[in-house]
């Protein structure tokens, strides 16, 4: 009786090193695996509260700038734009003056006045008087610069471009066509708060737009083991032991 006493209990003892062994490797997987997430899960985090907090409206800057509306009365169409292989066309306003934008199928953007012409770029102090005219922050323009490549803040804008700066708390610049003369983007430091956060959340390092590059499906796989390697270390501790229990009643 004392032998098989002592067999049960010895075979007990080496099926609970054996099930200590299985829980300590899992339990060593899923630290680690926590650490590596835990720290980007963080991030995800950190990211989603600032998206949160600030309004979408502050970060593209349309609290700084008032664009002037078209009138109500639009000039007839120019005749010899008929030869154009035209694909949109719209009316804007440079300097208070009515210009009609033409995009075509070869990919052109052209640009004429009420008559047919095309335009030439406007000067420096015109574009000053523009940028100075639908500001609304609290600052004074600085500088006002031609650009010679595209700034990566604004990598969908195309050359020719100008940027004027201000001295406002938030650095605001506006992203100038010296052609159309519109104001085709403004960026502050709400902007480039956000753009890093949103660098954190997607993990795209360089242009901040890929959903699907391979550090971030890494970390996508790597949550999944800590959450898989969780339910393992639940199935040791809990289900199992209890399970067994159930089967000797």
């Amino acid at each position: 009786m004392f032998t098989i006493f002592s067999a049960i209990t010895a075979e007990f003892a080496v099926n609970e090193r054996i099930r200590t062994k299985n829980m300590n490797k899992w339990r060593k997987w899923h630290k680690w695996i926590g650490l590596f997430v835990g720290i980007q899960v963080m991030l995800w985090i950190s990211g989603g509260v600032v998206m949160s907090i600030i309004p979408i409206d502050m970060v593209r800057g349309q609290h700084l700038i008032t664009r002037p509306a078209l009138p109500e009365t639009l000039p007839a169409l120019p005749q010899n734009l008929s030869q154009l292989n035209i694909i949109t066309m719209r009316w804007l306003l440079r300097d208070q003056e009515p210009i009609l934008e033409v995009q075509t199928r070869q990919g052109r953007t052209i640009w004429f006045d009420q008559q047919g012409r095309g335009l030439h770029p406007l000067t420096s102090t015109e574009l000053s008087h523009i940028v100075q005219s639908q500001y609304i922050g609290a600052g004074d323009s600085t500088t006002l610069t031609q650009l010679g490549e595209v700034p990566r803040e604004v990598g969908g804008l195309a050359l020719p471009l100008y940027r004027a700066d201000f001295n406002d708390a938030i650095h605001t610049s506006f992203y100038l066509n010296p052609i159309s003369g519109q104001v085709l983007s403004v960026r502050s430091d709400l902007w480039r708060v956000y753009d890093f956060f949103w660098m954190l959340h997607i993990l795209d390092f360089e242009e901040r737009e890929d959903f699907n590059n391979p550090l971030l499906i890494t970390l996508a796989l790597a949550a999944w083991l800590f959450v898989f390697t969780g339910f393992v270390l639940l199935y040791h501790a809990i289900i199992k032991p209890n399970y067994r229990k159930w089967q000797r009643r």
